[in-house]
């Protein structure tokens, strides 16, 4: 066989033909050979000749794939559509990860004007390609149409959904549009659903935000009144007690592992923080140097769990800081960011929502939720960061959870951050 493929592509023909009809002697139903002589009767524009051949190679010994596709595509130039589309079905039942076969297929849905089962099979072998892989130019051609294909298809579905939702989106307030369009994306598959993943404790029943709306937080606005005294005490903290600036991940050697996330952040100040409270514990020092915004907190709905909550600090962020998507401790606690110095390039995402840090503002969050936040910027970012109860737990639910809480705290109370005071 390999001998008689080499002289056909030599050009020595009758040499070639005369070892493949040699073997079919002998073996009269070998698909290779048949599927040979196929070919170069195909080649030679002698179409029924080679369609005898092909149809003998698609039911010979072995019942390859090839010798059915090709039975196909010979069909096809002969313009025996019915006929060609169950041979290429015969190919992928045989091998159903048979790529130019599915996008001839494809090719052939698109000419009978089947444009939707055209998309679905060139969405299935597309995704049969291996990624950045050269193809051989006849078959980089049918995946280039492909492409432009699903494209299609796309457009029209997106032009489709949003004539369709245009009327109840634009009845829709701002907080519920929001999550809407989340949806949307979701459903698209331009998005993946970002669900809590609690390290610590999951309570059941809480609604699932990410970012959480700001209208269950009366008190924000006052806060925010009052974030020019804050961020002046956050500078003189900057300008004068740097060193009291502490890693935020502080790991040992048998905790941080190869290949672990972290590593480039693990003891390292470039994400630095400044403890006002710390799991539970005032930090007497440091709530003396920022006495008005130590005031401040304690007027807000903190976390009050012995040995855990709450937990405040000034975070700061240096220039080319990443800190990697990870998910908190439990859902039972929002974290809120009060925006103090945020130069040009920082931003934050919580799930599907990415949103900037504005100075003066500030938002809550579940940090059981996939969040990340970035420096790509020139200056450092300073942001206020406390923990506050979940506004949908009860007073009940609340002790709970801070008997729960606190009982683990009693039990592991080496699981604290280590503090450089």
């Amino acid at each position: 066989m390999r001998r008689a493929v080499e002289l056909l592509r030599l050009g020595r023909e009758q040499e070639g033909l005369s070892l493949l009809h040699a073997v079919l002697e002998t073996t009269p139903h070998q698909s290779h050979a048949l599927v040979q002589l196929a070919l170069h009767h195909r080649g030679r524009g002698e179409l029924e000749r080679a369609l005898a051949f092909a149809e003998r190679a698609a039911e010979g010994e072995p019942p390859t794939a090839l010798a059915a596709a090709l039975k196909a595509a010979i069909l096809r130039e002969l313009g025996r559509i019915r006929e060609a589309e169950v041979a290429y079905r015969l190919a992928l039942a045989r091998d159903p990860g048979f790529v130019p076969a599915r996008l001839e297929l494809a090719e052939l849905l698109e000419s009978e004007g089947r444009s939707r089962e055209a998309a679905r099979e060139s969405r299935e072998a597309l995704a049969g390609l291996p990624p950045d892989a050269p193809l051989p130019p006849p078959l980089a051609a049918l995946a280039e149409r492909a492409r432009a294909r699903i494209e299609l298809e796309e457009r029209a579905l997106e032009d489709h959904l949003r004539a369709r939702l245009a009327p109840i989106m634009s009845a829709l307030d701002a907080e519920t549009l929001a999550r809407a369009r989340e949806c949307l994306e979701i459903t698209r598959g331009r998005a993946k659903p970002k669900l809590p993943k609690p390290g610590f404790l999951f309570f059941p029943g809480l609604p699932t935000y990410g970012f959480y709306p700001r209208r269950l937080f009366p008190w924000m606005a006052k806060l925010e009144a009052r974030w020019t005294e804050i961020r002046a005490e956050a500078e003189s903290v900057l300008a004068h007690a740097e060193r009291r600036f502490v890693p935020y991940v502080q790991k040992d050697e048998r905790e941080a592992g190869p290949g672990w996330a972290w590593a480039s952040l693990n003891q390292n100040p470039d994400w630095g923080v400044y403890f006002l409270f710390n799991q539970g514990e005032r930090v007497e020092p440091h709530c003396q140097a920022c006495p008005k915004t130590a005031a401040i907190l304690s007027e807000l709905p903190l976390v009050d769990i012995p040995g855990r909550g709450p937990t405040a600090f000034f975070s700061r962020l240096k220039p080319g800081t990443h800190i990697p998507p990870h998910h908190g401790a439990t859902n039972t606690r929002l974290i809120v960011h009060l925006s103090l110095i945020v130069p040009e390039g920082c931003g934050f995402r919580v799930g599907n929502e990415t949103r900037l840090w504005r100075e003066g503002e500030c938002f809550a969050f579940d940090d059981t939720v996939e969040h990340e936040a970035w420096n790509r910027g020139t200056g450092t970012r300073t942001v206020l960061i406390f923990d506050v109860w979940n506004p949908f737990l009860s007073e009940e639910e609340k002790a709970f959870v801070r008997t729960l809480s606190s009982a683990f705290a009693e039990f592991f109370p080496e699981r604290q951050h280590v503090l450089d005071y």
